[in-house]
C-alpha cells in the first residue's frame, strides 16, 4: 500500500491534502510529534484536525512518538492509546521506551518499531513480555541529510530478517514536489533514491521486500501522483514518452492505449502483446535506422514479415536494425521504471512534451 506524510504545521491544509491522496489510491498517513522545526504548542489541535480527516477518508494514521513528544499533547506512555480516539491507528516508537512500555502499548494499539534496530534478542524480549507480534510492524527511518540514507545490501538483509520473523515492513521514498524543511534534500530511506523518480523508487522498494511505502516529503508532482494512482487502483504502469513527428495516426492511437508486456518476457525488449494483432495489416515501410538506445520505442516494419506491427521498448542499448523503426523515446524518469515491468504487466504510454 502507498502512504503520504503530513506534518503538524498550522499552515498545512490537512483536509485537502488527505482528500486528494485518498482519491488517488493512497491509504496510509505518516505524521510525527517530534519535528524540531515545528511549534509543539499547537500539536493537539492540529492532531485533532489531522485525525478527523483521516477518519473521513478511512486512512490509517501512524504517529511517530516519544515520551517527551507525548507530553506536548498532555499524554504519557501509560495513556498514549487515547490517541485512537483522535483517529490514530498506530504508533511508531523508537528510542526511550522500555520493552515493558512497548508491550503495554502493543496490547492497545498497533506498534511500529525502527526497522534498523530490531534484532533476535529484542524480538525475543518482546515475546517474553507478552507482545503479540501480529500487533507489531517494522518501519524504516527517512534520512534528511545527504549521504546518510541506507545502502541496499543492508536494507535487503534487514528486510529478509524481519520477514522471516513475520513482520511487515514500511519505508520512505522522496517526493518530487515540495521538499521538507530544513534541508530540502528529500526524505528517502535509501540513499540511492534521494534524487530518483518517486514512483520508480517505490517499485524498487517493493522488490526489496517493503509492504507499505510512504512519500516522505510533503507532495508529489501531478504526473507522478497519476502514476501512483494508476498502479494502486488498476495495477497499471504509466510511462512518459516523446513520439516521433508525423507518426501514422493509427499507430499513434494504438501506442497511447493500455497494453501488456508479454507473459514470456524478452531479455532485451518489452513486447506489447496487443500491438501486432492491431497493426499487423498496416504496410509499415522501413525508415533509416539508428542505434536503439534504452527506452527507444520501436515498431517492426514490413521487412520483418509476420512480426510487422509489433511495438517494443528497448530495455538496453541495441544495435541498429533495418527491420525495425524507431517511433519514440521513453523519458529518462520513466526509463527508471522499465526494470520493474513484470511478465503480463499492464502499462500505458503517455505523451510528455
Amino acid at each position: 500500500m502507498f502512504g503520504i506524510s503530513v506534518y503538524l504545521s498550522s499552515d498545512n491544509d490537512f483536509e485537502t491534502t488527505i482528500q486528494h491522496a485518498s482519491k488517488n489510491g493512497f491509504s496510509l498517513i505518516f505524521s510525527s510529534l517530534h519535528i524540531p522545526e515545528e511549534n509543539p504548542t499547537n500539536y493537539r489541535h492540529l492532531l485533532i484536525r489531522l485525525g478527523a480527516a483521516a477518519k473521513i477518508h478511512d486512512m490509517q494514521l501512524v504517529l511517530d512518538i516519544s515520551t517527551e513528544s507525548l507530553a506536548h499533547i498532555g499524554l504519557t506512555i501509560d495513556n498514549a492509546d487515547q490517541l485512537t480516539d483522535l483517529g490514530v491507528t498506530g504508533l511508531r516508537v523508537d528510542y526511550g521506551l522500555t520493552t515493558e512500555e512497548i508491550a503495554k502499548l502493543a496490547k492497545k494499539i498497533k506498534i511500529y518499531l525502527n526497522a534498523s534496530t530490531i534484532d533476535s534478542t529484542f524480538l525475543e524480549a518482546l515475546i517474553q513480555a507478552g507482545v503479540d507480534i501480529s500487533q507489531v510492524e517494522a518501519f524504516h527511518n527517512y534520512y534528511p541529510k545527504p549521504h546518510t540514507g541506507l545502502d541496499i545490501p543492508f536494507f535487503k538483509q534487514t528486510n529478509d530478517f524481519l520477514h522471516l520473523h513475520g513482520l511487515k515492513i514500511a519505508a520512505f521514498v522522496p517526493g518530487d514536489g515540495e521538499k521538507r524543511q530544513p534541508l530540502f534534500e528529500g526524505l528517502p530511506t535509501l540513499e540511492n533514491h534521494r534524487h530518483s523518480n518517486p514512483f520508480a523508487a517505490a517499485l524498487e522498494l517493493e522488490t526489496l521486500g517493503v509492504d507499505n511505502i510512504y512519500i516522505g516529503d510533503p507532495s508529489l508532482q501531478a504526473r507522478t501522483t497519476e502514476q501512483f494512482a494508476a498502479f494502486a487502483k488498476d495495477g497499471m504502469l504509466l510511462l512518459d514518452c516523446q513520439l516521433a513527428p508525423n507518426l501514422d495516426p493509427e499507430i499513434q492511437k494504438h501506442l497511447l492505449r493500455p497494453d501488456n508486456n508479454r507473459m514470456d518476457p524478452a531479455r532485451d525488449l518489452i513486447r506489447l502483446e496487443k500491438s501486432r494483432p492491431a497493426l499487423g495489416k498496416i504496410d509499415i515501410a522501413p525508415i533509416p535506422s539508428n542505434k536503439r538506445h534504452i527506452g527507444s520505442i520501436l515498431i517492426d516494419n514490413n521487412l520483418f514479415g509476420r512480426y510487422q506491427g509489433e511495438i517494443t521498448i528497448a530495455l538496453r542499448d541495441l544495435t541498429a536494425e533495418q527491420k525495425t523503426n524507431i517511433i519514440g523515446q521513453v523519458t529518462p524518469e520513466s526509463i527508471a521504471i522499465l526494470p520493474f515491468i513484470k511478465p503480463g504487466q499492464a502499462l500505458q504510454l503517455r505523451q510528455h512534451n
